[in-house]
């Protein structure tokens, strides 16, 4: 029996949790911005998970930059370029609760995505072990964050891959442009068309398409 457990707790774990609280980093910029906010986690030295790029799909550059800045928890945000629509920043946090444990490199935890999107954080992440579960867990609890969790299973190959590399908004406009024949040739259907189903702008359409094309990519044919 003892055997079987260590076992079960060697097994990688897939997790998708989803937070709102104020307390949170960049509370106070998402709740003023319109459209999804992605943040992509590259632990650096000198600041290790205090530092992210955050990219946006909408609103003028300068704006957006002056938005990040006044946010209580942002030290300081530096404009990047922008690809398309999307709008990357490199920013530095000082104070507020972080998304991600500070310790997640040190545990081997794999951060997948992390979004804010309709009024809450969808954080989606690969742990190594079981046992890493309650560790994560307790960066919640003691900062007394409420979270849901959405998915929480022993990690498949399909994990790492296709699925989970999609964002839920994403899937959703892969499935409707599939569905309504946007990939056909020729095709039947346009991007105004597929904005109006999924009631977003043509922009978003374009975006989320070439974004999630773009992770499925990497996902499934990179070395």
């Amino acid at each position: 029996m003892h055997e079987d457990r260590r076992g079960d707790d060697a097994r990688p774990i897939y997790l998708e949790i989803t937070l709102e609280d104020p307390r949170l980093i960049l509370s106070s910029f998402v709740t003023g911005h319109r459209g999804p906010v992605e943040l992509e986690f590259q632990p650096t030295e000198g600041f290790g998970w205090d530092c992210a790029f955050v990219v946006v799909e909408q609103g003028p550059v300068d704006s957006v930059g002056a938005s990040l800045v006044v946010d209580p928890t942002v030290i300081e945000a530096d404009f990047l370029g922008s690809v398309g629509s999307d709008r990357r920043f490199r920013v530095l946090f000082g104070s507020g609760v972080r998304l991600i444990p500070p310790s997640s490199t040190e545990m081997g935890v794999r951060v997948i995505s992390v979004r804010h999107e309709d009024g809450r954080w969808s954080i989606q992440m690969h742990l190594p072990a079981h046992s890493t579960l309650h560790r994560v867990q307790e960066h919640y609890h003691d900062n007394d964050i409420s979270f849901r969790v959405k998915r929480l299973h022993v990690a498949r190959d399909t994990d790492v891959g296709s699925e989970t590399a999609l964002l839920p908004g994403q899937r959703e406009a892969l499935l409707v442009a599939h569905e309504h024949g946007y990939f056909e040739v020729p095709r039947r259907s346009s991007q105004g068309e597929l904005a109006a189903i999924l009631g977003i702008s043509k922009s978003g359409v374009s975006q989320r398409i070439r974004r999630a094309i773009s992770r499925l990519i990497e996902a499934t044919l990179s070395p």
